[in-house]
């Protein structure tokens, strides 16, 4: 009962869906043509989408992050998760990126993280990362159901410049020359 409650309260809420009320240059230009995608601009490798059987919530997923690596010009990522591997496959089809699969001893070097489905994370592994942090973005995956990831995205929402809350996944932005700001999405 308790989701229930919270997926009607972000779907009211979801106001920046196609950019209106949106102040910074970067947030709008990322929500109109990296999130949403509304030029149709990026190539995707259907054929590893296919064969992994990938279905329709990872395939929307693994799209969402190949745009926001090409847009942001990723050097190094940290893939952490249940398909971490396929999507190191995928998102090297897309792009030139150094990908670490399930390595936890490079989160230091990482400009971009993606904490996925069914990892098993500790706090500890997390808890001095961000005192130094490097790294542009962190995507969550499951940030509103009980848990790690839920934990991890409340503790890191209060050191974000910019937070995007997309109810199944959550991407934060760490970086001062951006506009500060809090939005809530759909994808």
């Amino acid at each position: 009962m308790g989701y229930l409650k919270e997926r009607i309260k972000h779907a009211v809420r979801f106001r920046h869906k196609r950019g209106y009320g949106v102040h910074s240059p970067f947030m709008f230009n990322l929500i109109l043509n990296v999130i949403r995608d509304r030029e149709k601009q990026f190539q995707y490798p259907e054929r590893l989408e296919r064969e992994n059987c990938l279905n329709h919530r990872e395939r929307k997923i693994f799209r969402l992050l190949s745009r926001l690596v090409r847009s942001l010009r990723v050097h190094r990522m940290i893939c952490l998760g249940k398909n971490a591997d396929i999507l190191c496959r995928y998102l090297q089809e897309v792009c030139d990126v150094e990908i670490s699969v399930n390595q936890l001893d490079t989160l230091q070097s990482a400009d971009f993280i993606y904490i996925g489905r069914q990892f098993p994370l500790d706090e500890t592994t997390f808890a001095g990362m961000l005192q130094n942090h490097p790294q542009k973005c962190i995507v969550i995956a499951d940030i509103h159901k009980k848990g790690i990831h839920a934990r991890l995205w409340h503790q890191w929402l209060e050191k974000a410049t910019v937070s995007v809350d997309m109810m199944w996944y959550g991407i934060l932005f760490f970086d001062d020359k951006i506009q500060e700001g809090r939005y809530c999405l759909m994808i």
